[in-house]
């Protein structure tokens, strides 16, 4: 080694100590760089951080912004109130993403390449959408490569249907699916027949008129919930619930629905701790004599509409001598 070369050790070794020692302080205790906006950056307990992009417009400035807080361990990301033709594919390398919420934002699509999000295929575990437009509309296998994602979540973010090409995020072991608040009316007849992780789905406040079976996994070991509230449908098939061992709540709240069917409803009704059916036209006649010879729900919310007589009258206090066809 010569003698110039041994005199520069020392000053390496620094120069390696305080890299490392930045690296490991950014690792714990979050914000210590400045961040230039659109995206700030604030501090969540002792070894998290918080993104927050507020009013971006231009993929660029978004790109940089973002590039100053890499390396980091980042529990959300917001991308608020901002109008981007797309989330850039590099712009999220080097980030480590818990979760992602896009808010009130415009993009013409949500990437500029095959697969949404690249970088974070083994951090990114929540990814909520919610009063976003995504003008060239939803590509699921978009996010086929999300190999930790368990929560997907979607308000008012422009949904008409659910066709046949939302199985293309099968395999990814979501827990929980949550579209909810649009106007979905029409759902493939196998739309979440593969979805065999599910444990939560929610399709609440819809234009859903029809359910079938076939569109939901079967058997359904995992799931416990299943919330159509606030839609339009008026009859549920009579296998609807079929193997469905694990499921504990099922709310079908502000439908159409005139009665609760034995065939429908007995699969899994010893088993149940939530039925919500509230604000249906619930006629309680004869058909509803089988649930009095049955425990209800610890939590069972509903109400007779007719006869006129037991009108508002809770379903947990209908006797058998009122009920007659």
């Amino acid at each position: 080694m010569t003698p110039h070369l041994r005199s520069l050790l020392p000053k390496l070794f620094t120069m390696f100590f305080l890299y490392l020692s930045f690296t490991l302080l950014a690792s714990t205790l979050g914000c210590i760089w400045e961040t230039i906006p659109p995206c700030s950056c604030r501090s969540i307990g002792f070894h998290a951080t918080e993104i927050n992009c507020l009013d971006a417009n231009n993929v660029d400035t978004f790109s940089n912004s973002l590039s100053r807080v890499k390396d980091m361990p980042v529990q959300t990301l917001y991308i608020m109130d901002s109008s981007l033709l797309y989330i850039p594919s590099d712009a999220l390398a080097g980030l480590r993403v818990e979760k992602i919420w896009l808010d009130n934002s415009t993009f013409r699509d949500l990437t500029d390449s095959e697969f949404a999000f690249e970088g974070l295929e083994n951090s990114l575990q929540k990814l909520v959408i919610q009063d976003c437009i995504i003008f060239n509309g939803f590509q699921w296998h978009q996010f086929k490569k999300l190999d930790s994602l368990t929560s997907l979540k979607t308000v008012k973010a422009g949904l008409q249907a659910i066709d046949s090409d939302i199985s293309e995020i099968a395999h990814l072991p979501l827990d929980n699916l949550e579209l909810i608040q649009d106007s979905i009316s029409y759902i493939d007849e196998n739309a979440f027949a593969m979805f065999h992780n599910l444990r939560i789905l929610s399709l609440k406040r819809n234009l859903i008129k029809y359910v079938e079976r076939s569109m939901f996994p079967n058997p359904a070991k995992n799931l416990t919930v299943i919330n159509l509230s606030y839609n339009l449908i008026e009859k549920l098939p009579y296998d609807m619930f079929t193997d469905m061992a694990g499921l504990t709540t099922i709310i079908l709240a502000a439908n159409k629905l005139i009665t609760v069917s034995q065939k429908t409803f007995s699969p899994v009704w010893n088993h149940l701790t939530k039925v919500d059916l509230y604000e249906n036209p619930m006629r309680c006649d004869c058909r509803l004599a089988w649930i009095l010879e049955r425990k209800f729900p610890r939590n069972t919310w509903a109400e007779c509409k007719s006869p006129l007589i037991l009108n508002g009258t809770k379903i947990t206090n209908v006797r058998k001598e009122d009920l007659y066809c």
